[in-house]
């Protein structure tokens, strides 16, 4: 296992993932407004339309199937085989990924750029505020559920579908 290689193919994974991210809840932050804490998402003056939750479903499709296509690649061409060496390699890349998105989206644009990722009608909602924010999503997500369950989740996928790529096809 090459940990330089994984640890910038997690770099490149979380410029994918929050690069996308960001450039959607910066277009339209209603898109993304699952994603919010409950109270915000309480707060808005409608829930999300039928348009909205499509176009959430679509990104997270999208962004995590390039993620995961781009890790089983770069896993593939790396020459890893064995389980233990694939899925520390797999938690390596998503982990970085959700370390990113902790401090790229929590902690600089959603507490730098608040004003370009307020969703309309919730402006005045104090959860918007960094401890606030940190204390409801930030912090339980980041260092609680992602490494827990979605990372090893995620890393357990990935490093089946690389193991099914090189037995059919014998890399």
């Amino acid at each position: 296992m090459d940990i330089i290689r994984a640890i910038l193919d997690g770099i490149a994974m979380a410029a994918i993932f929050n690069g996308s991210a960001a450039a959607l809840v910066i277009a339209n932050p209603r898109y993304l407004m699952d994603s919010y804490p409950k109270g915000i998402q309480k707060a808005a003056p409608e829930p999300m339309s039928k348009k909205e939750k499509r176009a959430n479903r679509i990104f997270t499709v999208i962004v995590v199937g390039a993620c995961w296509l781009y890790g089983v690649s770069s896993t593939l061409y790396g020459g890893i085989h064995t389980f233990k060496a694939l899925f520390c390699t797999a938690y390596i890349h998503w982990i970085i990924v959700n370390f990113g998105d902790f401090f790229l989206l929590d902690c600089l644009l959603f507490q730098k750029w608040t004003k370009l990722i307020v969703i309309p009608g919730t402006e005045d909602n104090p959860i918007y505020q960094t401890k606030n924010w940190m204390k409801v999503i930030g912090i339980p997500e980041h260092f609680l559920l992602w490494p827990f369950i979605i990372v090893p989740f995620f890393s357990l996928v990935q490093t089946g579908i690389v193991m099914l790529i090189q037995f059919l096809f014998s890399f």
